[in-house]
């Protein structure tokens, strides 16, 4: 299943075809045609919400509930309508996908988990601090930073270039979004906690970056953390083989697996859990491989790296992995 959040109002829906139907309103439908309920409304409110992280809580219970809605749906034919009168289905072409991702939700991202990225890095490498500061990224167990929820985008959506950098970055990236509440979760029970599957770049600002206090200003700014298209559920049977990779202006950048992350996502679970509670609709991704302009470059003797492969103002980057979908962004000037 492709759960996605879709609509000027944020609503779940269940990517089917080239089609979005409204799960919530399809169950109420589905529960005013075939049972007594006398508030079916309310009833389809509970049982599958149309808020993200509501249905996210709701679990095997609501998935069940959206599958067998479509059903239903699909047995009524192309013009059924809501119990309300309104539309039940959208063509995809039609609506405006969100990043999946609300309200408090957090995005932790893993720090250093690819080892092919961090070793590209250090052979580019020639400040005189950047060899020895990239291994102790690597040594000892994960590091992850947070981006901020609210700089989400969204596939298709202009990426506006900070005004801070000449240096703009991407980072082809799995992640997972945790599907209930845990905490000090043991590593063998970590992957019960995955929910599905979505993609992020991680956009990546790498002008002069100071990994220390003030390493999140780099990673946080309008648009900064490009999510979807949708949740991947029930689709994905391994989540250390999933493949993924990134284009820009059509040119193959990134090729990796997760198999290749040096702390798969059952560690990252368990390590984030420690004496923190995670919260379904949460996300965690894996890092990334190399192939970044930021790895793929010689690094100058001030520090500094040369601008070929970074991008700017009217290129396109494209993240994509054949299970779970594709992401497109084209980075426009700088928005005054």
């Amino acid at each position: 299943m492709k759960i996605a959040v879709f609509g000027p109002a944020r609503r779940v829906g269940l990517v089917v075809d080239d089609s979005v139907v409204d799960i919530n309103a399809a169950y109420a439908r589905l529960l005013a045609d075939t049972t007594s309920h006398t508030r079916p409304q309310a009833q389809a409110d509970a049982a599958v919400p149309a808020d993200l992280n509501a249905f996210i809580a709701e679990g095997r219970a609501a998935l069940d509930g959206a599958q067998t809605a479509v059903v239903h749906l699909a047995d009524l034919g192309p013009n059924a309508e809501a119990i309300d009168g309104g539309p039940l289905r959208f063509a995809l072409s039609d609506i405006t996908l969100h990043a999946p991702i609300e309200g408090a939700s957090r995005i932790f991202a893993a720090l250093a988990n690819f080892a092919d990225h961090m070793q590209a890095a250090a052979a580019n490498a020639s400040a005189e601090d950047s060899q020895a500061t990239l291994a102790r990224l690597l040594a000892g167990g994960p590091k992850y930073f947070a981006k901020d929820h609210r700089s989400a985008s969204a596939d298709g959506d202009l990426l506006y270039y900070p005004s801070r950098t000449e240096r703009l970055d991407y980072e082809a990236e799995v992640a997972v979004v945790i599907g209930r509440r845990g905490k000090n979760i043991p590593v063998e029970e970590a992957t019960s906690y995955i929910y599905g599957y979505t993609l992020l770049n991680d956009w990546s600002i790498r002008d002069n970056v100071q990994l220390g206090p003030n390493f999140l200003y780099w990673k946080n700014f309008d648009g900064a953390a490009t999510l979807g298209p949708w949740i991947v559920v029930d689709e994905i049977d391994d989540p250390q083989n999933i493949p993924l990779e990134s284009r820009v202006n059509g040119e193959v950048r990134q090729s990796g697996n997760t198999s290749s992350m040096v702390h798969d996502f059952s560690s990252l679970i368990s390590y984030l859990s420690t004496d923190q509670t995670i919260w379904p609709g949460d996300l965690i991704a894996s890092g990334t491989p190399r192939g970044t302009a930021v790895d793929s470059s010689r690094q100058n003797a001030d520090g500094s790296f040369p601008a070929e492969l970074f991008v700017g103002p009217g290129d396109v980057v494209e993240i994509s992995s054949a299970p779970i979908g594709h992401l497109r962004n084209e980075i426009a000037p700088t928005k005054e």
